[in-house]
């Protein structure tokens, strides 16, 4: 009886920590990452648009970004990131960024600041 006891509290010990270590790993996939590096694309853009386009693919690393539209060379551009402001040092245009998840998909909203602009990507794994 005892080995009994001590098997079903192991088991139930088990299925504890399963779930719970379960349930958190789904919450980090269903939570934004916040997380400006990595590879985006492109999905909508409005406001004033003179050097953007749709269908854009950027990867942000270290403080460079590549910017590349589809059918054209790739460009690159410093940045820093800071307190949810990206700003381009190069021309000194600032988005406030914002992250967002809709059906499984990481979506970055940015705002223009002092601009006309919203630009609305979706990362690509």
């Amino acid at each position: 009886m005892r080995k009994l006891f001590s098997r079903g509290k192991l088991f139930l010990f088990g299925i504890f920590i399963l779930l719970s270590t379960t349930g958190s790993e789904c919450e980090n996939f269903l939570e934004p990452s916040g997380d400006l590096s990595g590879t985006w694309e492109l999905v909508k853009m409005e406001g004033n648009l003179q050097d953007v386009c749709l269908g854009e693919i950027v990867q942000y690393s270290g403080n460079n970004a590549t910017l590349r539209c589809p059918g054209s060379t790739a460009i690159s551009r410093p940045y820093t990131y800071a307190n949810n402001v990206l700003t381009y040092t190069g021309n000194n245009i600032s988005y406030d960024v914002t992250f967002t998840s809709s059906n499984g998909v990481e979506k970055m909203v940015q705002r223009g600041r002092g601009i006309e602009r919203v630009l609305t990507y979706n990362r690509i794994n």
